[in-house]
């Protein structure tokens, strides 16, 4: 019996021997995975998760609201993580926890404490960023969420047949909800008028009203689901004055609104706003001797998002040296007020470039080299027909923009482009040019302001001919009377 009992207590130290052992080997085993760097692929799914090829750990890596009372300069989510390591749970929260994760747009870097408070670095891992349902750099911008207009092409959404036997395209415009107007305001004088809707191949409808009600444009006696029909706004935002953009149908748009994002390439149209001033009297005064090199007068607009907010930012003011490069802004403008009373942050400067802005006269300043034409509360501006019209070289500074009659128009000829992220490049760029590429754009562009801007009786020709270039030569005739900045 005693043999036999010693034989037992030996097999039970045995037993705990070997089970500490195994449990110290376990230990060092995962430790070593933790330890050595690896390559392992994340869920493209949120929160981000992954897992060690034994399944011993895995962590979750998710996005938290931020604590109340964060300021709006902080991040508007904090990253936590949380680890499950061998059974045991370890959560982590970054403020103030000891854990850590580092992001960036393709990676994430955990660090998971499988025995707090020592740290073990998990792996930087690959990551397909998750699609947030628009571009990826539309973040941050005005223009990340536009309309999104049904999918049309001219094969799809277009009857020819309407068109038939015209020498040009006949157009009939409905006054409802808005007569003709701006540069369109002539055209029941034009040839390509017509007040029989049953000859027309084009229908004409003017969306820019006071209404506070919106426009259905399915009322419209002949609308026929939009089929051949052209909706035309000078809005500054589509949901400004237009129909949602799920009940267009199969219209299509022209409008001084339209974005690369939701152009419709061949479909849809961009036309310019017309300019409030034409000051061609500069046209003869040669480009090399101008008084000034580079000038912008005009609105800031306040605010933390939209379109033209960078106008107040130092990267665009900066640029003013008060010599041959002037940038006058004005914060005078009833948002604006509203604005600095409910958060005066905003207004930062604005007395300064009121008194800067007081100095310049805008007609003075067209005589200059180059225009500088940013975007305002849309990528369109008037200040662009106005630069041309002086004879000076546009500098549009704007993002995600379809440049007005962009298949009429060879822009690049003559005007440069700047998105708003690159300003600090724009003075730099410009001086680098040459004599000989300056005369030749300045060239280009009293051709461009000549032959499609100049006038209303222009920009309506312009506005037409941009309509035949959709045809792509099926109706032989459009095609004869089209004429672009090739033909020269």
């Amino acid at each position: 019996m005693k043999f036999q009992g010693t034989l037992s207590l030996a097999a039970i130290y045995f037993f705990i021997v070997l089970a500490i052992f195994a449990c110290i080997s376990s230990f060092y085993r995962l430790n070593s995975y933790l330890s050595t760097p690896s390559w392992y692929t994340i869920t493209d799914s949120s929160p981000l998760s992954l897992s060690m090829p034994d399944g011993n750990c895995s962590c979750t890596l998710a996005y938290l609201s931020p604590p109340a009372g964060t300021s709006q300069s902080e991040p508007a989510k904090v990253p936590a993580l949380s680890c499950n390591c061998n059974k045991s749970t370890a959560d982590v929260h970054l403020q103030g926890g000891n854990g850590s994760v580092e992001t960036s747009s393709t990676e994430v870097k955990l660090e998971c404490p499988l025995c707090p408070p020592r740290l073990h670095t998990m792996e930087t891992v690959e990551v397909a960023k998750p699609c947030p349902g628009v571009p990826w750099y539309a973040e941050g911008k005005e223009w990340h969420s536009p309309p999104k207009f049904p999918l049309c092409s001219m094969d799809a959404c277009f009857d020819y047949s309407r068109c038939d036997n015209m020498t040009e395209p006949l157009v009939f415009t409905y006054d409802l909800p808005s007569p003709p107007h701006r540069f369109f305001g002539s055209i029941k004088k034009s040839k390509y008028w017509t007040g029989d809707p049953e000859k027309a191949c084009l229908f004409f409808v003017f969306l820019d009203t006071q209404y506070p009600w919106p426009v259905w444009p399915k009322d419209l006696p002949h609308w026929n689901g939009g089929v051949n029909h052209v909706l035309i706004t000078f809005a500054d935002k589509w949901e400004n004055r237009n129909p949602p953009s799920d009940s267009i149908g199969n219209a299509s748009i022209m409008g001084t609104i339209v974005y690369q994002t939701t152009n419709r390439a061949g479909f849809d149209i961009s036309i310019p706003l017309p300019g409030k001033a034409h000051i061609t009297e500069l046209q003869s005064v040669h480009p090399l001797q101008r008084k000034y090199f580079a000038t912008f007068r005009g609105t800031r607009y306040l605010g933390e998002n939209g379109d033209g907010v960078f106008r107040s930012f130092d990267s665009f003011r900066g640029m003013h040296n008060g010599d041959d490069v002037v940038v006058a802004t004005s914060c005078r403008h009833g948002t604006n007020d509203l604005i600095r009373k409910e958060r005066p942050h905003l207004g930062i400067n604005c007395d300064e470039d009121a008194a800067l802005y007081a100095k310049y006269d805008f007609a003075d300043l067209m005589n200059t080299t180059f225009g500088l034409v940013p975007a305002g509360r849309q990528p369109n501006s008037f200040r662009f027909i106005e630069v041309l019209s002086a004879g000076a070289i546009p500098v549009l500074i704007a993002d995600n923009y379809v440049k007005p009659f962009d298949t009429l128009i060879h822009w690049h000829e003559c005007l440069l482009q700047f998105p708003t992220s690159q300003m600090l490049r724009i003075i730099p760029a410009l001086r680098a040019f040459r004599p000989e590429g300056i005369l030749k754009r300045q060239e280009n562009c009293l051709r461009i302001y000549n032959g499609f801007l100049k006038d209303d009786d222009t920009l309506l020709d312009a506005a037409m001919q941009a309509l035949k270039t959709r045809f792509m030569g099926v109706i032989p005739s459009f095609a004869h009377n089209v004429s672009g900045t090739c033909n020269h």
